[in-house]
């Protein structure tokens, strides 16, 4: 029996790359954990715990993300020390990436040299590290960093344990996706026994939303595009909204994942026009249709119910463009009786 099934992981032995990985922490003494840009809950939950994890260890650790950070994760350990501006890097230091499946999902600019450890569980992964820790089946980042702790032989501190659970809880939409299952809860169920407050956690994340916010949403709800018998619905999110609201601070939290909960939807999207005009998608779907094969036809990735992607074009240009993707993609997927995988 090897040490991963030992301690329960609950996925059974883990692939040899979590030992090396596990090596190459115990060797080293300087790392920088690197989380994407606009990081949402599993990125900030799972860099921060495994952020705990090695400052367990007495390592000397550094959390990079650039931004912009919800303010309803402020409740999170750690977070008052996470950098947002590019950091250099020291002579020595380990790098892991972890919840980005590629360079660009941090930003455009930061690609540092040196070693670097690449840990998540998107279908889409570049494998850009020196050692690439990608299972697809874990049900967030936030998993993985819990099993490494295992793998490690590292208990799990009340702080780590509020941090991995509020990733699983994020990414499994409170464990109402289709990526949860046995496994999640038991890893749920362990945290919990290690110091996370689900309760807590749930209020802080998803009972906590701002006034402007909640108008953004009206506004989106009240202008709902449907598409192929109301399979489809789209919408967008342009400047002249946000200004209304107050700014880009106040994006509503999940709200692409909130259209597909439309009775008769399989797949929603929203278009967002970014303050230097540019557009990011999102894509949500309900699990016929792989959003990330989609995803990655417009230059993104992500997962086979959630994915997005960022076009660097203007943005009525890049929405028409992408409007025609997408309803070709759909055409083709609605025409088939079986799931798209």
């Amino acid at each position: 029996m090897t040490a991963s099934e030992k301690s329960g992981n609950g996925r059974g032995a883990e692939p040899p790359v979590v030992g090396e990985i596990c090596e190459v922490i115990r060797r080293h003494q300087e790392f920088l954990i690197v989380g994407h840009g606009r990081p949402d809950g599993d990125c900030l939950g799972s860099c921060l715990g495994l952020y705990a994890v090695l400052r367990q260890m007495g390592k000397d650790v550094r959390f990079f993300t650039p931004g912009p950070i919800q303010d309803f994760f402020s409740f999170l350990p750690y977070l008052g020390e996470t950098i947002t501006e590019h950091p250099a890097i020291r002579p020595g230091e380990i790098i892991i990436y972890v919840d980005c499946g590629d360079f660009e999902r941090v930003d455009e600019v930061f690609k540092p040299e040196g070693f670097i450890i690449n840990i998540d569980h998107h279908l889409s992964n570049a494998f850009f590290g020196n050692l690439n820790w990608v299972d697809t089946e874990a049900c967030a980042a936030g998993e993985l960093i819990y099993r490494l702790a295992l793998a490690l032989g590292e208990p799990i501190s009340p702080e780590a344990a509020t941090c991995l659970f509020t990733a699983i809880m994020a990414d499994t939409g409170g464990f109402r996706f289709s990526n949860t299952d046995r496994v999640t809860f038991e890893t749920a169920a362990a945290l919990v026994a290690a110091g996370a407050n689900p309760a807590a956690i749930a209020e802080a994340v998803f009972e906590n939303r701002k006034p402007r916010a909640v108008y953004i949403t009206g506004v989106i709800y009240q202008t709902l595009k449907y598409e192929f018998d109301g399979r489809l619905v789209w919408n967008e999110l342009r400047r002249d909204i946000y200004e209304l609201a107050g700014g880009d601070e106040y994006e509503p939290e999940g709200l692409c994942s909130d259209l597909r909960g439309i009775a008769g939807v399989e797949v929603s999207v929203l278009f967002h026009e970014t303050p230097d005009g540019w557009c990011r998608v999102g894509l949500r779907s309900k699990g016929r249709v792989n959003v990330s094969r989609l995803a990655q036809m417009l230059g993104g990735g992500g997962h086979h119910n959630a994915s997005g992607a960022y076009i660097k074009q203007p943005y009525d240009q890049a929405r028409d463009r992408a409007l025609d993707v997408i309803r070709a993609y759909l055409a083709e997927c609605f025409s088939t009786a079986s799931p798209v995988a």
